[in-house]
């Protein structure tokens, strides 16, 4: 099993996205709960070592990251600003997505009171959004939902994380 731990660690070194939990079994040539198993290990040593770096699952993908304690040496050495990030119209759309997912635009339009074409489009463009399906209703809108970029973008595991809406207020 260490063997496959060491495989498993290089290959998310290597790899700049997150690597589907499928794809580590074919390149490795375990099943399911073998990966798992590994993927936990892993995940294990690096937080008892307290190590900078350390592995986090997105939905069924995993992927080396960060650890959050270093997260404002992160923002600082990429110079990131909050002029970059996402406006409170966009969030708002992004929130309302996430929590009642999936959902139609006309839904989401309907909460807001407003129209939401351009946030969906740049939540879209982002890849923190997808339509996954057509409404089986007269016109058949889409659906959207939140994609594994929103699920890391956020630094969720599952959407389980998500605070309670109560939590919020």
């Amino acid at each position: 099993m260490i063997e496959i731990v060491r495989q498993l660690e290089v290959l998310l070194f290597i790899t700049r996205e997150p690597l589907k939990k499928k794809r580590i079994q074919t390149l490795l040539d375990i099943d399911g709960k073998t990966a798992q198993n590994a993927i936990e290990i892993l995940r294990k040593e690096y937080r008892q070592d307290g190590k900078g770096i350390t592995v986090k699952e997105f939905g069924d993908e995993v992927q080396l990251s960060t650890n959050d304690l270093y997260a404002d040496l992160v923002i600082e050495a990429l110079s990131l600003s909050d002029d970059k990030g996402l406006g409170n119209a966009t969030l708002e759309v992004l929130s309302i997505i996430a929590y009642q997912q999936p959902i139609t635009k006309v839904q989401i339009d309907h909460l807001r009171g407003v129209n939401s074409d351009y946030s969906i489009r740049l939540l879209a463009d982002k890849d923190l959004i997808e339509s996954v399906s057509h409404l089986d209703t007269i016109g058949s809108p889409k659906l959207y939902t939140t994609t594994n970029k929103f699920l890391r973008t956020f630094n969720l595991e599952t959407l389980n994380d998500l605070p309670e809406v109560e939590e919020l207020r």
